[in-house]
């Protein structure tokens, strides 16, 4: 939607990713769910908005046996190309929901939903037991594209962590080529760089 133009041009990309799980928050110093989800998301915000300048992040802290930890954060991106990203995500808030909403000068996407494949294999599914049926959002929770022209369903893509760590495996093994190169791994380094500067005033 961003490279065929659906929204215009391109404001703001919020993204939210909130889970249920506070047994699987890493307490202390090195651990943190800024460097756990936020990660994913600032990764979703590169790879649609393009590189960041600026980082500003909050977060939410709480103390327990492994020490002083984030819990939860909401960070402001600010992009080269001069739009905005607003990412948040939590562990303790007893929700699971991720949602998506992409503003533009002709219009916005808007998306929730729950993390599909985790959900199945929770449930006992496997990829190898559905190959091409896995990892399908249900149409009930497809986004919907909303310009001048009216509002369309736009369906999801498929989830395949399969694939991912089929590649990854395979360029580890000297067979593939990696899935990073070292330009967009070096923006990743800077906008991590710059949430971990932002993390640490915050801790304070």
């Amino acid at each position: 939607m961003v490279a065929r133009g659906d929204v215009g041009e391109v404001w703001r990309f919020e993204g939210r990713f909130d889970l249920d799980e506070p047994g699987t928050l890493e307490a202390g110093p090195h651990g943190g769910l800024l460097r756990d989800l936020g990660a994913h998301l600032a990764d979703q915000a590169l790879w649609l908005l393009g590189p960041v300048t600026a980082v500003y992040a909050e977060m939410d802290w709480v103390d327990g046996v492994g020490g002083r930890t984030d819990a939860a954060f909401a960070q402001s991106l600010t992009h080269a190309s001069g739009a905005h990203s607003r990412l948040s995500a939590s562990k303790l808030n007893r929700n699971a929901e991720k949602a998506y909403r992409l503003y533009g000068s002709a219009g916005s996407y808007i998306a929730s939903g729950t993390d599909v494949q985790t959900a199945a294999i929770l449930a006992g599914r496997r990829p190898a037991d559905e190959g091409e049926a896995w990892g399908y959002e249900d149409e009930s929770r497809w986004g919907v594209l909303r310009t001048a022209a009216g509002e369309t369903r736009v369906p999801s893509e498929r989830g395949a962590y399969q694939d991912y760590h089929a590649q990854f495996a395979a360029a580890a093994r000297g067979e593939g080529p990696g899935r990073c190169r070292a330009r967009k791994g070096s923006g990743r380094w800077r906008c991590s760089t710059l949430r971990e500067s932002a993390r640490s005033r915050a801790a304070w």
